[in-house]
């Protein structure tokens, strides 16, 4: 199975799952949680676009305008009022995986154009980052789940 197949099964599944939350529920935050669905499902995003860029730094993307919100080390308690709403972060999610297939379709196994490192773990292709990045999904896809029971 090819990885976009991969990365179209996770991401249908996160998309699914939070369709079925009611927005009144994304912005509280159990005990023992650092974040919220709401930071979660947008982290996910926001990751994705901004490890894409440093690969394939011609990638067009909103990572200004969401990195105050997902960036990894931002908290809801530290946001403004003006949060993105559940509908505008399925649109982001929803339309992200087709706009980085048909930008990067053929270049999988080239190298970023910058190197990419998390910890120990170096990722020497475009196809290693995204297989990484769906790790990265499928873990945060079960604190959104966890977080679901919870609340």
């Amino acid at each position: 199975m090819a990885i976009w197949e991969r990365l179209n099964f996770a991401r249908t599944a996160t998309v699914n799952t939070l369709e079925k939350i009611d927005e009144s529920k994304w912005d509280e935050q159990p005990e023992g949680f650092s974040n919220t669905i709401r930071w979660n499902a947008g982290h996910i995003y926001l990751v994705m676009e901004s490890l894409m860029t440093i690969a394939a730094p011609d990638l067009e993307t909103k990572i200004q305008e969401y990195a105050p919100f997902f960036s990894p080390g931002t908290k809801p308690s530290d946001w403004p009022d003006a949060v993105p709403s559940k509908e505008e972060i399925i649109e982001l999610l929803t339309e992200q995986h087709t706009r980085l297939q048909q930008h990067l379709e053929g270049r999988l196994s080239q190298q970023p154009a910058n190197e990419i490192a998390i910890g120990p773990l170096k990722l020497e292709t475009i196809d290693d980052l995204l297989n990484f990045l769906l790790f990265h999904e499928g873990m945060h896809l079960g604190t959104i789940q966890a977080q679901m029971r919870l609340i």
